[in-house]
């Protein structure tokens, strides 16, 4: 920045040149400057505006893809009754998954699986020493008629046991504290559940050394149940390749009666995922409002209002809660049939008796015209989707890379980067405005600096001629 020098040693005019000349560019840069950065803001409050807008759209596509596809809808309960034991606690219970089918089942449970226990006699410590302090093998004979082997190094009860735990052999071991004053440590060693998992053991520890004693506490055995009448047998208690989408729970015997197992689809899960659906667009209807609203106090309030593809996208999201299925059920066919209606103010509402009705008498219907009783449909091409799929596709449609919302955030961007650098241009400019106009001032300085030198020389002349009235 140049310097006022004339004007810094007092001489010229005695104008502050230097400040008129800032003062005259400000003037200039002003009206310029200002148009840029209001466009910039509101550019940059349309790309907000719109992220809003973006999230809002993500909140209802979870939404109604929780009611896309069929399995969506395939929610079961499992009720036990009957079936007591002599305490009057169940013998066995059930959980389903979406893969089960309604009905009811005999079931009575005989015996429970159950694995091979072997302890050991008490040592009076975990580090007692066993073979004398040598190493030694234990053999484990399995019910298939193979063998494994341990190798343990580390004799004592406390090395046993950490050894045939690191041979992961599906045996595993640990010392019980039975709290006796003597030969209080025992080995337990326990199998898997099922008479094929039953083993033995054997070592090859000398005689007359301390080694290990075995005693079996209860025997490898497969459950043992029967469903309507049909004997069933498993390795397992928790039995879930009988019927498609159950696990029975096996628990205990029975004293002696049969229980009954019910499987009924539950419309609980599909009314909740319903009900989130209205939330979520009641949500969206509010904060959409915001958005056009002038008079609104929220931060974007107002942002979009005359926006037409704003518009346009809350039509469309409209349309999603009143447009007829692509994939109407036989007695439904709108959000409307089964109590889902629009408000005179924009948000929807629920009929309660219509809803539940819906549920309870057509909930086939209701599945179809959500969810066109597919899975996992494709969002390419034309298709009857049903409600939740047709909104999905144009959800997706939105939101995506090359659809409006991303258009017009690109297009805001890219303006904000025009008008960055319109700015730049501009200081460009304003800093060559300002060396003209500083030029300029300082000649005129210069030349009014000359004829100062000028007025005082004809005065110092007109001072000294003779017969001047001055000297007088």
């Amino acid at each position: 920045m140049a310097v006022d020098f004339l004007g810094a040693f007092g001489v010229g005019s005695g104008v502050d040149s230097k400040s008129l000349v800032e003062s005259l560019v400000a003037a200039e840069r002003a009206p310029t400057e200002s148009r840029l950065n209001t466009k910039i803001s509101q550019s940059e409050t349309q790309i907000s505006a719109y992220g809003t807008v973006l999230s809002a759209l993500e909140l209802l596509e979870t939404a109604f893809d929780d009611l896309n596809d069929a399995s969506d809808f395939e929610s079961f309960t499992s009720t036990v009754s009957g079936g007591l034991t002599a305490a009057g606690t169940s013998s066995f219970s059930a959980t389903t998954t979406s893969d089960a089918a309604s009905g009811s089942y005999e079931v009575s449970v005989t015996s429970l699986a159950e694995r091979d226990r072997w302890f050991s006699s008490g040592y009076d410590a975990t580090t007692s020493i066993l073979n004398d302090g040598n190493d030694f093998t234990l053999t484990f004979s399995m019910a298939d008629g193979s063998t494994q082997t341990v190798s343990i190094t580390g004799s004592t009860p406390s090395g046993v046991v950490s050894a045939i735990n690191a041979a992961d052999i599906g045996i595993s071991a640990s010392l019980i504290d039975t709290g006796a004053d003597t030969s209080r440590y025992k080995i337990s060693m326990v199998g898997s559940l099922g008479e094929d998992n039953a083993f033995t053991m054997t070592d090859d520890i000398a005689g007359g050394t301390t080694g290990i004693t075995l005693a079996q506490s209860t025997t490898a055995a497969d459950s043992s149940f029967t469903v309507d009448g049909v004997a069933v047998t498993r390795s397992t208690n928790t039995v879930d390749d009988l019927l498609d989408g159950v696990t029975l729970n096996l628990l205990s015997a029975p004293s002696a009666s049969t229980g009954s197992l019910s499987i009924e689809v539950s419309t609980d899960d599909v009314e909740a995922k319903i009900r989130m659906l209205v939330e979520t667009y009641n949500t969206i209807h509010t904060a959409f409002d915001a958005l056009t609203d002038l008079d609104s106090s929220e931060e974007l309030g107002g942002s979009l209002n005359g926006d037409n593809t704003f518009r346009t996208i809350k039509n469309q999201v409209r349309d999603m809660f009143t447009n007829m299925s692509s994939t109407p059920g036989s007695n439904l066919s709108y959000l409307s049939d089964i109590g889902i209606e629009m408000t005179r103010y924009g948000t929807l509402e629920i009929d309660e008796e219509e809803l539940a009705d819906a549920l309870a008498s057509n909930y086939s219907d209701v599945k179809t015209m959500l969810s066109a009783d597919t899975e996992n449909q494709t969002q390419s091409g034309d298709a009857s989707r049903g409600i939740a799929g047709d909104a999905l596709f144009t959800l997706r449609y939105l939101m995506d890379t090359d659809g409006p919302i991303r258009t017009r955030t690109d297009m805001a961007t890219t303006r904000i980067a025009d008008y960055e650098a319109d700015l730049a241009d501009l200081e460009l400019r304003m800093e060559q405005v300002y060396q003209r106009y500083l030029k300029q001032f300082t000649a005129m300085e210069t030349i009014v600096d000359q004829m100062n030198s000028t007025r005082d020389f004809l005065e110092q002349q007109i001072d000294a001629l003779p017969f001047n009235n001055k000297n007088n």
